[in-house]
């Protein structure tokens, strides 16, 4: 257990996830950088003193206003405001809701809404909710069902341009709200970052808020330097001057929710969820296998293939434990528990076990489909184990694809378009940050390139490509495998391919090129 709960794990797990999220994301804009520093400063040696939940809970009802931070994909964090919002009431105190998630000047609909005037889809529509918003609606509609039932007034905070903007917006805001409800405190969810001393709360108190209380939630700073102090890093924190802290979930869990939504994106939440997820208990966790037997059962009949009876584990951050088996601390299986590390789905097909850092569509329909295709992944630097590595993301992405339309993956061209930008950067720090990915896409082309040749591509051309470190290898793999998987999506949508070719592509065969009119002179062996 030592292994998978030590520090360096840890640590190592949570800097795969940042890599990643800057990966897909890009250079840091300049604005949120700068928005952020004054936040991580006040951290960074921040006293968090432990204490019980009760001593924030007794400041909340004297309070006139209450802040609580919110970080937008995790839904811990929204449970968090439903249960401060629910402990008040049961003390009787019915505060004014203001919520970030809606523009203020949507008011009218937000009301409509609240007295069941208008339904859930009109409210999403008339306040262009994934457009303005574009987070899981699924987070926040229990807010509003708990408002809805206990009749509790509900307003908007957000508006748009920049950050700095909408704090002095939001503290006008709030101090509007105070003087149309005197004597009715205000609880407020709104993002973390706005609550760092020199930013919201500093508009605030020059409108006549002197220092409410403030509640910052899963902070990584506190989080990781109790953990490597050897002190229990969850539970609730007194930061000195009013504010609070409550650490509920581990760091790289809530940036996995981020780059979760990231890769999905509003739009895809809109189809996945119809916008929001049906049929769920909150409060009881979801059943792994069974989501994962509806992807199987999908692309089953989408391929006319039929699937046995699952016989799997399924695994996610918050289950780590199947790497306590020996297995996984030499050989194959050590390199199975670096690509957990390093934050990577996998199929483990010699143990049965599906992987993935969290339960989202995309991944975990690739991981599915790698079970029913029942190949597993090939951790050796050969050009065989290079090219069966290809050829399983391919068939992976494909699926995914098949399940969520919108999944997008760079193409040659966009590739080509990034590496402009990525030689473009003015700042060392910004291309050190994202080299790894720029040498993926340079060798992906590269590797492209060299098909496109008469002669198609030869061992000995391939072999240079496989001299590199073996997250590069494994990323350079993942990113044709992907491309082609695209381009297969892509011929099929268009009615070039028929399903039956899918089947035989991913089922029958294992040459990644096939369909995608390139060549290998020589086989590789």
């Amino acid at each position: 257990m030592a292994a998978v709960s030590s520090i360096r794990f840890s640590s190592h797990l949570l800097r795969s996830i940042k890599r990643q999220i800057r990966e897909v994301r890009g250079p840091e804009d300049d604005e949120v950088e700068a928005y952020y520093r004054p936040y991580s400063d006040f951290f960074r040696h921040r006293s968090a003193v432990p204490i019980e939940h009760s001593v924030f809970l007794a400041e909340c009802r004297v309070s006139p206003l209450v802040l609580v931070g919110d970080f937008h994909t995790l839904d811990q964090a929204q449970k968090t405001f439903l249960w401060i919002l629910d402990e008040m009431g049961k003390n009787r105190i019915r505060p004014i809701v203001v919520l970030e998630m809606v523009q203020a000047r949507y008011d009218t609909p937000l009301l409509q809404y609240i007295r069941g005037k208008i339904g859930e889809l009109e409210f999403l529509e008339q306040t262009h909710f994934f457009d303005n918003w574009g987070f899981d609606f699924s987070h926040y509609e229990p807010i509003l069902a708990y408002a809805k039932r206990w009749k509790l007034a509900v307003h908007g905070l957000n508006q748009g341009q920049s950050l700095s903007y909408r704090d002095h917006f939001m503290a006008h805001r709030l101090k509007h709200l105070r003087d149309r409800y005197p004597g009715q405190p205000l609880l407020v969810l709104v993002g973390d970052l706005h609550l760092a001393p020199t930013h919201l709360p500093r508009e605030l108190a020059q409108v006549g808020f002197a220092r409410p209380p403030v509640l910052f939630q899963n902070s990584e700073a506190v989080y990781m330097r109790k953990l490597r102090n050897g002190v229990n890093p969850s539970g609730w924190f007194r930061l000195g001057g009013g504010r609070y802290l409550v650490n509920n979930t581990p760091p790289w869990v809530k940036m996995q929710t981020y780059l979760t939504w990231l890769e999905h994106g509003g739009e895809a939440l809109c189809q996945m969820y119809g916008f929001c997820r049906r049929g769920e208990d909150p409060e009881e966790a979801p059943d792994l296998t069974d989501t994962v037997v509806k992807y199987l059962d999908a692309l089953g009949n989408l391929l006319q293939v039929r699937h046995a009876p699952p016989d799997f584990e399924v695994y996610t951050f918050r289950s780590l434990e199947f790497l306590q088996d020996p297995y996984f601390r030499k050989g194959a299986g050590r390199r199975f528990a670096a690509l957990v590390r390093d934050a990577r789905s996998v199929y483990i097909h010699k143990h049965q076990i599906l992987y993935v850092p969290e339960l989202d569509l995309n991944r975990t329909v690739e991981e599915a489909m790698h079970f029913l295709m029942h190949r597993g992944f090939r951790t050796r630097s050969s050009p065989v184990a290079f090219m069966g590595r290809i050829h399983y993301y391919a068939c992976g992405f494909l699926a995914s694809k098949l399940i969520n339309p919108l999944r997008k993956t760079p193409d040659a061209s966009q590739m080509r378009d990034s590496l402009s930008s990525f030689y473009a950067l003015a700042r060392e720090k910004d291309r050190i940050k994202l080299g790894r990915q720029a040498l993926v896409f340079s060798r992906a082309l590269e590797f492209f390139q060299l098909m496109k040749q008469p002669l198609g591509l030869a061992r000995l051309e391939l072999e240079p490509m496989l001299l590199a470190d073996w997250k590069t290898l494994y990323g350079l793999s993942q990113q044709i495998g992907y491309t082609l998987g695209l381009g297969l999506y892509e011929r099929f949508d268009q009615g070039e391919l028929s399903a039956l070719d899918l089947r035989r592509y991913a089922f029958e065969q294992q040459d990644p090129l096939l369909f995608h009119d390139l060549r290998i002179e020589a086989r590789v062996s």
